[in-house]
Parts: structure tokens; sequence; C-alpha cells
């Protein structure tokens, strides 16, 4: 009886673990868990990238509506210095300076009377026929026209010199040739007229 009992009761206790099962838990990881590290490691990659690319700084570069349009430059000022005026002639091309170009009227005065003397003068060089003029009397009680053309004798800053003909009489045979007269430059719009026999002061009208 004492055998048999023992028997039993050695069938009961559970048996030894086996070398080889300990082994397999405390050695390499399975087989299942590379499968799983293989997956996990590239997403988290991809992962990596998308959130680098969505926070990177959008570029400073303007947009072409803000880019500043350029205007192409004046071909008239190609060549020329900034703030380079073009200079410009004080007076055209002759011996007449520049003032005493244009119309002048005024009276003037003589052994005879009064007289109305217009003036009108042109650029041009000594010997030029250059000037026209009109003188109208009603010194001697009746009205009398005298029209003439003149040339440049001499010229200055100040002065010039003419000498007029009458080339034309209303009535015929009333008019005689003033011949050599001076202007002289008082200001801007005044020229004192003087001959031989007259003098007076004309004003510029244009």
């Amino acid at each position: 009886m004492s055998h048999t009992r023992d028997e039993e009761t050695a069938q009961d206790e559970p048996a030894p673990p086996q070398s080889g099962s300990r082994g397999s838990l405390s050695g390499n990881p399975p087989r299942w868990a590379w499968w799983v590290i293989g997956i996990v490691i590239p997403v988290l990659g991809i992962a990596a990238t998308v959130w680098t690319t969505s926070t990177k700084t959008p570029s400073s570069s303007p947009s072409p509506a803000q880019t500043p349009r350029t205007t192409p430059p004046d071909a008239s000022t190609l060549g020329q210095a900034p703030n380079q005026v073009p200079p410009v002639s004080a007076s055209p091309a002759g011996a007449v300076p520049a003032v005493f170009l244009g119309v002048w009227e005024g009276s003037i005065s003589d052994d005879v009377g009064e007289h109305h003397r217009r003036i009108t003068i042109r650029q041009g060089k000594v010997g030029d026929e250059m000037v026209t003029t009109r003188t109208t009397s009603t010194a001697t009680g009746s009205t009398i026209q005298c029209r003439g053309t003149g040339t440049l004798v001499a010229a200055d800053s100040g002065t010039i010199e003419l000498d007029t003909v009458v080339t034309e009489s209303i009535p015929s045979g009333r008019c005689n040739s003033v011949g050599e007269q001076t202007l002289t430059l008082l200001d801007e719009n005044r020229v004192r007229y003087q001959t031989a026999v007259a003098t007076g002061i004309l004003t510029r009208q244009r």
C-alpha cells in the first residue's frame, strides 16, 4: 500500500521545467517583434518629414502683384547727368540783343510837333534789313502815314543803331526818310529813341 501512494503523489506534482523553454524566454526577441519594429520605424520617419515641411517659414519673395513696376527711362534723357537741364539759348543767333527784339511804340517829338512811331525789330546781322517802321502824324493839321524799312548799323548790349528809309507815304510825297537813329535800353520794357532832329520814349508792345 505504501508504495502505491508514493507513485500517485509523484504523478500529481508538476514536472520540473525544461531547460529548452527557459532559454526561449531569456534569449532573442521572437520573429513577430522584428516585424513590428520594421513597420513602426518607417512610419515615424514619414511623420517627421511631414511635420518638418508643414512648419517651414513661407518664402519672403514678393508675389507678382507685390513686385514694384519699373518705368522705362525716357529716351530724351539718356546720356544726361541727373538733374541736368538742357541749355536754353539766351537769344537767337544774330547781332541784335534779345531784349531789343519785338514791337516798340511811343511818341516822338521834332521841330514840327509830336508823332506816333512804331518800330518792329527782328534778329539780324550788321547790314541786314531787319526793321519795319510806321509813323502817324497829325502835327500839320492833317493825318500823314509814313512806312519804311531799316538795316542794322551797330549793336551792343544796351544800344542798337538803325538806318531807315521811307517806302510808302500817305498822302504821297509828304514823308521824309529819318536816316540814322539810335535806340538805347532804359529797362526791359522801354527804350529811348533819338535821331538828329527827334527824340522820344518807346514802350514794348510784344
